[in-house]
């Protein structure tokens, strides 16, 4: 079987064709011409090149042969100013790849969607797959962006005779991400700051690992026309950063913010940021967020075989990869008392290698 993944170089990609490749799937990877492919380097896939909602033809071209579509193309950013690319590769983009596996005669799509959908609470309320869509009208770009290509990759499939299948990872943590997104930098926010802030709140997190079984299989067992939530645990945000602080070795939270003082907080480090010439770790779109809960339950994908794994072992893998990486600088790198889980978590990844897949 040959799967075709766009994106395939982003955190959740780059994932998805390491589970591929082990579930025994010829993959092709889809690209934009700038990309970085160091996260598919050693791989046995075929590469192409080409921006899904600027390049219909290359698309195409790219999805045929293919009998399965993954669609993970399209960049997590909450940059404000990026606002219209998201908007194009979430609409364009998806419109684009879909006319292209109904060309091509390929039964079933999946996307690349996310919680945020289903929208939040302003109370420790867990949200399942019958909550509404929210609406797109006054949320951030991303999320807007997000909510507008999930509910037109539904609609556009049913209208096309695709087998459109939905998964909507939460927070994603975990390694092979070539640049740092917004779900690591979460990881990176906190070990770099100083003062140990907190703020109100929660999100779901969930290893980038468990999402990529959770995309296989929704292509293999999911419902067309379905959503799947792919999730692991809600958390408080307190909670969260004091996991983070006790698997790094550094100072549990000291102080949590309050929405405006979070705002305040996210402003200078957007200037920051601008002076350093780098992306900063927090925005004010970010910020804006604060005080909600971002919780969801995985049950439906749990229906159909998805069993993630708790929140402390992928915050574990994910710090075993990051201290490691690019994203951390070497002063950094010097503060962290890394537990031994984090430590043991490298053995997991090299067993996981070892059994799951050819990979470099």
């Amino acid at each position: 079987m040959k799967a075709l993944v766009t994106g395939a170089n982003g955190l959740i990609g780059a994932n998805l064709v390491r589970e591929l490749l082990a579930q025994g799937a010829a993959v092709r990877a889809l690209v934009r011409e700038s990309s970085d492919l160091a996260a598919l380097a050693g791989l046995d896939v075929e590469i192409l090149r080409a921006d899904v909602s600027r390049h219909p033809e290359a698309v195409g071209q790219a999805v045929a042969g293919c009998e399965l579509v993954f669609h993970t193309a399209m960049h997590f950013s909450y940059d404000r100013r990026r606002a219209n690319e998201l908007l194009a590769a979430a609409t364009h983009g998806t419109e684009n790849l879909l006319r292209a596996a109904a060309a091509e005669g390929v039964r079933r799509v999946v996307l690349t969607s996310s919680s945020v959908v289903f929208g939040h609470s302003t109370n420790p309320v867990v949200l399942d797959e019958s909550s509404p869509l929210a609406s797109a009208e006054g949320e951030g770009a991303y999320v807007s962006a997000k909510i507008r290509q999930d509910a037109l990759a539904l609609e556009l499939g049913k209208s096309l005779g695709l087998e459109v299948v939905a998964v909507c990872p939460t927070v994603s943590v975990g390694p092979h991400g070539t640049a740092l997104g917004p779900s690591n930098g979460l990881i990176i926010a906190y070990l770099a700051d100083p003062f140990r802030l907190t703020f109100p709140g929660g999100c779901n997190v969930v290893s980038t690992a468990d999402v990529a079984v959770g995309h296989w299989l929704a292509a293999t067992r999911g419902g067309p026309g379905q959503r799947y939530l792919l999730g692991s645990e809600n958390l408080t945000w307190p909670a969260l950063h004091a996991l983070i602080a006790e698997l790094a070795g550094v100072e549990p939270p000291q102080v949590e913010l309050n929405h405006g003082l979070t705002y305040l907080a996210a402003t200078a480090e957007e200037l920051r940021a601008r002076v350093a010439g780098r992306t900063p770790l927090s925005n004010r779109e970010q910020a804006a967020m604060v005080g909600r809960y971002y919780w969801y339950s995985h049950a439906k994908a749990a229906a159909i075989g998805y069993r993630p794994r708790p929140a402390r072992r992928a915050l574990a893998e994910a710090l075993s990869w990051l201290a490691m990486s690019p994203h951390v600088s070497r002063e950094l790198r010097a503060g962290l008392r890394l537990h031994d889980e984090v430590y043991a978590a490298r053995g997991w990844q090299a067993n996981a290698t070892g059994t799951r897949g050819k990979v470099a």
